[in-house]
């Protein structure tokens, strides 16, 4: 392990960190064109507009690296307002390499990832494959060098499963409501975990999650829905799908634009399709609940990668969302919290609480230090076996 995670870090400095830096400071001499993403460039001159007391989703951006793009891509931000946040160094400091978004989303997805990992009680080996997947291999570095909106987005998922797997579902809403207020990309798995959400004593904690969503996501979008609602539909919600008025110049082969050309109407009816299939798996959800937060992920995961597959605009990169909480479906299935498999102990009356060591509350907490595993039986040594049984 310890080779291997050697290996990894030369990985990321040659992957990451030397590449972003020279990006960053190629684009302070040389500009924007050639050393930046759209991505990059929008969110920090819709940053200078707000700062400005403009409406970011209603300027348009038609000029420096973006005046030969298609209009769609200059007259839209198709991002929520949190995306904004990255942009205020630049727009308050100026110019210059320390300025530059990218630096924010790489800062946000480093401390995510670390602070996650570490609190997660994972292996080792666990904690590796995740930072390799999310920050290290080609599903990582190469969207943080070119923009990194989406790795940010995914590493506070991560933080915010993480603080689920340890039933604390109002932190967990919070870091989620700020991986939701950044881009829309993560509301697709908030359902699936706020099913699965349970607090300390195993109850259902689905709607206190949920209202800590939401009580980082209304206060930031609904200035801006106030503001001019029909320039924040436009822009984050009809001209990300291919519905706006302007073409998105995402050009990704999809099952959903090759049935777009032979039928008439094809990107609106495949939108409907997706918004229909969403809702039924929500309810099929709601009907059979995820039984851990490692099932949550792997049904918001399938349904992820259904919907790139199937979306009218092609967006190939956004099937990193599904790959991530696929393979933390997997880790988190590995056994680092054994008391959601095991149902929670619901004290009958009148029995002695008192021969669990402590009442009810120390009786669970026993039997997350050694749970009951498939079987029937506890987990222990020969010896303890052997003991317990000449008794």
């Amino acid at each position: 392990l310890a080779a291997r995670t050697g290996l990894a870090a030369a990985v990321l400095l040659g992957a990451l960190v030397v590449p972003l830096a020279l990006e960053v400071g190629w684009r302070a001499e040389l500009g924007d064109r050639g050393h930046v993403q759209s991505e990059v460039f929008l969110t920090e001159q819709g940053a200078r507009e707000l700062v400005g007391g403009r409406d970011p989703y209603g300027a348009s951006y038609g000029y420096g690296m973006l005046r030969t793009y298609p209009p769609g891509v200059w007259q839209h931000i198709p991002y929520l307002p949190g995306i904004f946040a990255f942009g205020l160094p630049r727009a308050l400091g100026g110019a210059g390499p320390l300025t530059d978004a990218r630096l924010g989303f790489a800062l946000v997805s480093l401390v995510a990832a670390v602070v996650a990992l570490r609190i997660g009680a994972l292996s080792g080996e666990a904690r590796l494959r995740a930072l390799l997947v999310l920050l290290i291999l080609p599903t990582g570095a190469r969207y943080l060098v070119g923009g990194g909106d989406d790795v940010a987005v995914l590493a506070l998922l991560l933080l915010a499963v993480v603080l689920q797997r340890r039933r604390l579902p109002v932190a967990a809403g919070l870091v989620a409501g700020l991986a939701a207020v950044v881009k829309q990309t993560a509301w697709p798995a908030l359902p699936f975990l706020a099913l699965a959400a349970r607090d300390r004593d195993g109850r259902p904690a689905g709607w206190r999650y949920l209202a800590a969503v939401a009580a980082v996501v209304v206060p930031v979008v609904a200035p801006f829905a106030v503001w001019d609602a029909g320039a924040l539909v436009r822009s984050v919600v009809l001209f990300p799908l291919g519905l706006g008025s302007e073409p998105t110049i995402a050009r990704g082969f999809t099952l959903g634009q090759l049935l777009d050309g032979p039928v008439p109407g094809g990107k609106t009816a495949i939108a409907v399709a997706l918004a229909v299939a969403l809702l039924a798996a929500t309810l099929l959800a709601v009907r059979r609940a995820p039984a851990s937060v490692a099932a949550a992920l792997r049904s918001a995961g399938a349904l992820l990668a259904a919907a790139v597959v199937l979306a009218p605009a092609g967006r190939l990169g956004y099937l990193i969302y599904p790959v991530n909480l696929l393979v933390w479906s997997g880790l988190l299935a590995g056994g680092a919290y054994p008391d959601e498999r095991q149902a929670h102990a619901v004290p009958v009356a009148g029995a002695d609480l008192s021969r669990n060591g402590g009442g009810h509350r120390a009786g669970a907490d026993r039997a997350v230090s050694h749970p009951t595993w498939p079987g029937g039986h506890r987990r222990g040594t020969a010896a303890g076996d052997d003991r317990r049984g000449r008794a």
